[in-house]
């Protein structure tokens, strides 16, 4: 197999896994095989308000109502939620081909849902969070169709990542024991189905996967995500040290990663190669005032 077909087969199997985690993610949360039927149904808004956001005025934040969705939002944002598999910490090393200058217009947008599909839209999340984010993903695409005659192609393609991997044979890790460590209010930040606690120069994880760590990890990082290759399945409990100052003369550091090293808890970040998109836009036109 040529060096340029192997890396076509890693991209596709990139893609693969990140649909098949999704999947398998939203069903086990949608409570049985009905509901998980019904939220893979093509879902659309029933009722669509999209205007151009006015120079200076307030920002609508991305907001889950009972009965629809308001945010303010680009067309580039819009895309990415819609077709990107991933979270909005990897949307950066995904490309959008062939774009107008004017797809980072803001729009500001207020969308309601069919009465019929109110209970669906409400299993799909929770407060403010999507638990399944299948409808709304479906609806805005139907939404990009409608109003913008969208069309559009999407492939895989390979981009430079970093590996969270183990460092040592043992790790500074300790499984996860619920209710062992309380948050402490002002200074608890959650993160996913955990949370951690800055203090004191530290950031205390509780109850926290791997990935939710590389997502934090790819936050920090300016130059390339950071993807879980650690092999570890569980929640662990940790502490990393936190420098909040990163022109601290004490510690002095050009790798914005390196105010929160991973190597003493035994883990690494190591060159790599992860999954990205290319989204060649065929046809967009502006979304029409109403």
């Amino acid at each position: 197999m040529t060096e340029k077909n192997e890396t076509t087969t890693r991209c596709v199997l990139g893609l693969v896994a990140l649909l098949v985690i999704a999947a398998w993610s939203a069903s086990a949360q949608s409570g049985n095989s009905t509901d998980a039927a019904q939220l893979l149904k093509p879902f659309a808004f029933e009722v669509i308000s999209i205007h151009r956001h006015k120079p200076g005025g307030p920002f609508l934040p991305r907001q889950l109502m009972p009965d629809g969705y308001r945010a303010s939002m680009s067309l580039w944002d819009m895309i990415m939620t819609a077709y990107n598999p991933q979270n909005a910490n990897y949307w950066r090393i995904s490309q959008i081909h062939n774009a107008p200058a004017w797809i980072h217009d803001m729009y500001d947008i207020n969308a309601r849902v069919a009465e019929e599909d109110i209970a669906v839209w409400q299993q799909s999340h929770h407060e403010d969070l999507f638990a399944d984010p299948r409808p709304l993903r479906s609806a805005l695409r139907a939404m990009l169709r409608e109003r913008c005659h969208l069309t559009l192609q999407q492939t895989p393609i390979e981009v430079p990542y970093l590996n969270l991997a183990v460092n040592r044979h043992s790790t500074k890790l300790t499984e996860y024991v619920p209710g062992a460590v309380k948050p402490v209010k002002g200074k608890t930040f959650l993160l996913g189905e955990g949370f951690f606690i800055q203090e004191d120069g530290d950031r205390r994880f509780v109850g926290v996967s791997m990935q939710e760590l590389a997502n934090v990890l790819t936050r920090l990082s300016e130059s390339y995500p950071v993807q879980d290759q650690t092999g570890l399945a569980g929640r662990y409990s940790f502490v990393l040290p936190w420098y909040d100052d990163p022109h601290d003369s004490d510690h002095t550091m050009t790798n914005p990663l390196d105010r929160m090293p991973v190597n003493g808890i035994g883990l690494a970040l190591k060159p790599g190669r992860g999954p990205a998109f290319l989204f060649t836009i065929d046809h967009i036109e502006k979304p029409d005032a109403n």
